[in-house]
């Protein structure tokens, strides 16, 4: 039996295992995924323990330890360094891995007409939203501007800037063609999220439950749920292990949905 796992803090709400379990009974692939919950103190440990496993086959590593795990990675591949982070590792002789948030991010919004030529408003400066403004840019977004509470220093492309305040994103609103939430929470007060037209599509990449608090208000803005990036960063680490690409169906939406409070 071939064993996968996501790895980090609080993963036993993920619904990576869902999803890959799903497909494996699908396929009819001899593994099994689960989640391993891990904190600073021992990550490193739990980890290695885990690499060393013959029957460890690849994981999944989230929250805080996407960066961490570049030092027990063999070979990666330019977009996941200059990301700065690594979601999806295959383990053989070698241990490999790479980053597919921002993939995932990008073919979840497929389906939607963006126009490029206004500004991409990303809400938040942490884990993931690193390697969606990756994929923003590389797929050619001109006006990718990044709010967050406290001022931190980002790379846009070759050109070093600083996160914006949220006090001064009134004016930028105006002409958002999206607007991507990567924050727990609803970081909007109510008077700029009323600036919001009904045109700028929305998205947030918290899952749990579908409409977030900062979805909720927009009720007749189209929507990207966090969801949709969560399928599509797992089928390119599908992929990655086994060389195929799964496919959603029903069966699988019909599971996640049960499991994702409205």
């Amino acid at each position: 039996m071939k064993n996968f796992f996501v790895i980090g803090d609080s993963t036993s709400q993920s619904l990576s295992p869902t999803i890959f379990n799903h497909w494996f009974k699908v396929y009819n692939i001899q593994a099994k995924y689960s989640f391993i919950e891990v904190k600073k103190n021992n990550f490193e440990k739990v980890l290695l323990n885990k690499i060393n496993d013959e029957n460890t086959f690849g994981f999944n590593v989230t929250i805080p330890f996407k960066k961490n795990i570049f030092k027990h990675i063999d070979i990666t591949n330019n977009h996941s360094k200059k990301i700065g982070a690594i979601n999806c590792v295959k383990v053989s002789k070698k241990t490999r891995g790479i980053n597919t948030d921002w993939v995932g991010y990008l073919n979840s919004t497929k389906d939607f007409k963006i126009n490029k030529s206004k500004n991409v408003i990303v809400l938040g400066y942490g884990g993931a939203s690193k390697a969606i403004i990756y994929g923003l840019l590389y797929k050619g977004f001109k006006s990718v501007l990044v709010f967050n509470r406290s001022k931190k220093q980002i790379k846009l492309k070759e050109r070093k800037t600083f996160t914006k305040q949220y006090k001064t994103v009134d004016k930028y609103l105006v002409n958002a063609g999206l607007i991507i939430n990567t924050t727990p929470t609803n970081p909007l007060n109510k008077k700029q999220t009323k600036l919001i037209g009904k045109d700028v599509i929305v998205s947030d990449i918290v899952y749990a439950p579908k409409n977030t608090p900062f979805l909720s208000p927009l009720k007749e803005n189209r929507k990207i749920y966090g969801i949709s990036m969560l399928i599509e960063q797992a089928i390119p680490c599908f992929y990655y292990w086994f060389g195929f690409k799964p496919k959603v169906d029903k069966v699988l939406i019909k599971k996640l949905n049960a499991k994702i409070k409205k």
